[in-house]
């Protein structure tokens, strides 16, 4: 009787206050989990290609790099990313990182990764924000994985100004030089560096950088989303 009452109560919860897709913001049906059928459907999921690795071809040097959306302005991607990275939607995020991971599966350099470092933020900008959208998207691939997740390793020394509506000449001065490898945990290991998205790629180049010089047997990158 009580497992009745319980029932009734939280099918009346999912009534009036049903759980909303982010991509869509209608109500999820029952079964749906965090997106419902159709975005998750029509998410532009980046096929196995190597364009991005080409993007970091003779700035630096990486085994492999994916992103699992393509970004466009108004799109579904640029709603999940802001769901993320401004309204706290850890679930979410881990949802997409499960998500990406699972894609990753059968690549053979993925599945020689011994740590994910997420792109670090500013002690400052952690404290504003709550958290960090990199390191929910890395927790969320590890869930899928057992692979560690270190977010002690690398740091961000200064705050940098936001990279939007800067050149590719601007974000890469905007970000040179603010992060750096503490301790050797990361010492001979093979690293999937993450970060929610890739648009020039300058983020990624600087910390990649820091970490390739902290004496690490392999590096890969990976990204929420990447523009187009």
């Amino acid at each position: 009787m009580e497992m009745k009452v319980t029932t009734l109560v939280n099918d009346l919860i999912d009534l009036v206050f049903p759980d909303l897709c982010p991509g869509c913001d209608q109500p999820l049906a029952k079964g749906e989990e965090i997106l419902c059928s159709s975005c998750e459907y029509d998410l532009p999921l980046f096929v196995v290609d190597k364009s991005i690795r080409q993007r970091f071809i003779g700035r630096i040097s990486v085994v492999d790099a994916r992103a699992l959306l393509k970004f466009y302005t108004g799109g579904i991607s640029q709603k999940l990313l802001h769901a993320i990275k401004y309204k706290g939607d850890k679930d979410l995020g881990k949802y997409l990182g499960k998500l990406f991971m699972a894609r990753l599966m059968n690549n053979a350099v993925f599945n020689e990764i011994d740590i994910i470092v997420p792109v670090p933020l500013h002690h400052a900008k952690l404290r504003t924000r709550g958290y960090n959208q990199s390191l929910i998207l890395a927790q969320g691939m590890a869930l899928e994985w057992n692979i560690e997740v270190d977010e002690q390793s690398v740091v961000r020394m200064k705050k940098s100004e936001t990279q939007t509506r800067k050149t590719r000449a601007e974000r890469w001065h905007n970000v040179s030089g603010i992060f750096k490898v503490e301790g050797e945990r990361l010492k001979n290991k093979n690293v999937l560096l993450v970060d929610d998205v890739i648009t020039t790629g300058a983020t990624l180049e600087a910390c990649g950088e820091v970490i390739l010089n902290a004496g690490v047997k392999s590096l890969s990158l990976a990204a929420m989303a990447a523009a187009m």
